[in-house]
């Protein structure tokens, strides 16, 4: 499926817009963004204090946006980009930053920069109408993780940073999507419907060692591991609706973190630990929000 047509990036975009604290608490949240447009892949650019995501900022235009969090100053990251950008992922250390970047209609390319904007490699576009998906760095920058439709199913691969050196981590049926290192490298998180719908696995750094952590009749998806590898964070529709998850870094102690009637999604973690960065909708509108995590 491809990403990079505007007459599908609309329904595509409404699409990817698809436990807890203890009875009677509610959650803390603090709204960032007040624009209401779609977002997607928030993440910590640089320090604490830069936050870059993806917005549907124009009808026919997705780009990278860069939000200074002591100000909440929103510019466009390419300033003259006129391309479609996706999935965007930045090293832990801020050093390297990669996106998916579209050629006009149906196909793209994932472009690797340095923090300074500088080229460092290059993935091409692949054969036919696939698009790379959910980018993610090792924590050492020597590898960067995507998904990719192979063939029939989906599977998770890696590059070296100029984009050489491509390696196959996943090889089974269904979508496998949505990976992420642990801070110590040794473990990649994943969502995957090899056994009928998405659950969260992991899987050691060269793709062995698969393990299942979720069960569900619904969809468990897009996880992060928390800054001291000891929790991973998700999205789930399990109780009805599109909240966020929290559970130990084995799939135990699962917890709810949010309770709203509408959609949040694309949680990622504060480099403190204590919260946790997401998109919610909220009467319709799509902006960034600090949710607290229980103590």
């Amino acid at each position: 499926m491809s990403y990079c047509s505007h007459q599908v990036l609309i329904p595509i975009a409404l699409c990817l817009l698809w436990g807890g604290f203890p009875c009677g608490t509610v959650a803390q949240t603090r709204q960032l963004t007040d624009d209401g447009t779609m977002k997607f892949t928030p993440t910590f650019f640089r320090d604490d204090n830069e936050v870059a995501f993806v917005q549907f900022t124009k009808p026919t235009l997705f780009q990278i946006i860069s939000l200074k969090l002591d100000d909440l100053s929103v510019r466009p990251l390419h300033e003259n980009e006129s391309n479609h950008e996706l999935d965007m992922a930045i090293s832990p250390d801020g050093a390297y930053y990669a996106y998916i970047k579209c050629h006009g209609a149906l196909t793209g390319s994932i472009e690797i920069l340095d923090a300074n904007q500088n080229q460092i490699g290059t993935v091409p576009p692949g054969e036919g109408f696939g698009i790379y998906r959910s980018l993610a760095f090792a924590p050492n920058n020597s590898r960067l993780l995507f998904s990719y439709p192979e063939e029939v199913h989906q599977q998770i691969f890696s590059v070296g940073l100029k984009g050489d050196n491509r390696q196959q981590l996943t090889n089974s049926s269904g979508i496998n999507n949505w990976p992420c290192f642990s801070p110590d490298g040794s473990l990649i998180a994943f969502g995957s419907t090899r056994d009928g719908n998405y659950e969260i696995y992991t899987m050691q750094s060269d793709g062995t060692g698969v393990r299942r952590l979720t069960n569900s009749p619904t969809m468990d998806m897009r996880p992060k591991f928390s800054p001291d590898g000891q929790r991973i964070c998700f999205t789930s529709n399990r109780d009805g609706n599109y909240e966020i998850y929290v559970m130990n870094f084995d799939g135990s102690d699962l917890q709810r973190i949010t309770d709203h009637p509408e959609r949040d999604d694309y949680a990622t973690w504060h480099p403190n630990g204590k919260q946790l960065l997401m998109v919610s909708e909220r009467s319709g509108n799509h902006d960034l929000y600090f949710v607290e995590l229980p103590r």
